[in-house]
């Protein structure tokens, strides 16, 4: 009984402040678990999508191969080819068609791919004269408008994930306003300036040199 009195506060619970540093202690470390698991979950689903990529851009390349021209757009969703014009070598903008190619139908992300082809390319057969007019003309670069650093020029066929972002700067809006231009950049982070496009395209001399090898030229 005595020693109850000469410590009153032996046995009382925490108090409110001792709560809230707790809490705040536990939420810092929950925090610096959190951000390092997202980033790696982000960089697994990058390396997943470029994996999907590369097996898509083989497709493409194998679909020509077997039907001496590449696919139009799917633009009913249905992961099959939809008629497009190959008039004068229009740009022909819309999904991938999947299901043609034995392809996964969305990338690591849960979006459906965006597929723009040079309509010229989509009849056959594919020579070495064919090209585009200047609206079919696809162009890769590191700026919006076909301006800046050029990664190609003439693109016959390109594939696009829009990430997690998806549209969210105008460089990767311009991936989507369905003109011929597109943008690819290495991945950038940063708030504001926030660029995680995935591009793929198909060379024209890649394309034709398939083609030959094949005996389709």
């Amino acid at each position: 009984m005595n020693a109850l009195r000469a410590h009153p506060h032996a046995t009382r619970g925490f108090t409110l402040v001792e709560l809230a540093v707790a809490l705040v202690i536990l939420g810092l470390i929950i925090g610096g678990l959190i951000r390092p698991l997202s980033s790696q979950m982000e960089q697994a689903r990058r390396t997943d999508t470029r994996q999907a990529l590369e097996r898509i851009h083989a497709a493409l390349l194998g679909y020509a191969l077997a039907s001496g021209r590449l696919p139009c757009p799917d633009r009913n969703g249905d992961g099959r080819a939809d008629a497009c014009s190959p008039s004068a070598g229009r740009l022909a903008v819309g999904g991938l068609p999947w299901a043609d190619l034995g392809m996964p139908d969305r990338d690591a992300w849960g979006q459906p791919w965006t597929y723009a082809v040079n309509g010229a390319f989509t009849r056959a057969p594919i020579g070495y004269t064919t090209a585009a007019t200047g609206s079919g003309r696809i162009e890769v670069r590191e700026s919006a408008g076909c301006r800046g650093t050029l990664h190609v020029r003439g693109a016959p066929a390109l594939v696009l994930s829009g990430g997690a972002t998806r549209h969210a700067t105008a460089l990767e809006r311009e991936n989507r306003d369905r003109d011929r231009c597109f943008v690819s950049l290495p991945y950038v982070s940063t708030a504001g300036r926030r660029f995680d496009d995935l591009v793929d395209w198909i060379a024209r001399p890649e394309l034709l040199a398939r083609l030959a090898e094949g005996g389709r030229l």
